[in-house]
């Protein structure tokens, strides 16, 4: 039988697939964001910067791939009948991606890039905060059934809603959280690199300096102005 389609290798192959999948991800997207910060950002000869360019895509590969790996393995050890079983998947998962991320990405261990790893976790938990309020909102809009007024001001219950009208009125509600996110976040952070700029990741501050810091800049014509 061939080994792809051997059930007895079919955890070990979902495992290596994982890998593959994460390394093939982090490279696009480290090389293309690196290659585009170093050509436009940073001066020098060309063959250390396209080797920084590389180094960073092979850290975030890494990065991925060993996460993906341990979270996999996890997922099948503790899915055995002799421990959390498969009838408790969504407890193996947390506990699978607890144990990979200590590993992987709470910089316990000193074994990846740091900077890498720091802004990945940051990626996520913004991600993470908005998937929280949506579902904390459904939530509470299926339990307590709160009354709304529809155009003739009549209250009507949460559940007399029809599914397009619900639709709307979460649609609403997350864009008005998102508008105060983005006006609280932005606030912040022009509050925080103005007053203590040290405590921003490196490479938001440095793209920040870049973008607002030109008060003592001069430009003795167009070309410089539009930097060609």
């Amino acid at each position: 039988m061939n080994i792809l389609t051997n059930p007895l290798y079919r955890p070990l192959l979902e495992i290596l697939r994982a890998a593959r999948n994460g390394i093939v991800y982090g490279g696009k997207l480290r090389f293309s964001h690196a290659l585009v910060i170093s050509l436009l950002y940073r001066s020098g000869p060309l063959a250390p910067r396209l080797k920084q360019v590389l180094e960073a895509t092979k850290n975030h590969a890494e990065v991925l791939a060993s996460f993906a790996i341990i979270y996999k393995a996890c997922c099948k050890i503790f899915a055995h009948e002799a421990l959390l079983g498969p009838k408790n998947l969504p407890l193996i998962k947390f506990v699978a991606g607890s144990i990979g991320s200590w590993i992987v990405y709470s910089q316990h261990f000193d074994l990846f890039h740091s900077g890498i790893t720091h802004q990945i976790t940051l990626y996520c938990f913004s991600r993470v905060m908005i998937a929280c309020g949506k579902m904390l909102l459904d939530q509470y809009l299926s339990c307590a059934q709160p009354k709304f007024r529809n155009y003739a001001g009549d209250a009507i219950l949460y559940k007399d809603l029809t599914a397009n009208q619900q639709k709307k009125l979460k649609s609403s509600v997350y864009n008005k959280s998102w508008k105060y996110f983005a006006i609280l976040t932005w606030g912040l952070v022009m509050l925080i690199y103005d007053i203590q700029p040290q405590y921003l990741q490196s490479s938001l501050r440095h793209s920040m300096a870049y973008i607002y810091d030109v008060e003592m800049e001069t430009w003795s014509n167009w070309r410089e102005f539009l930097g060609f």
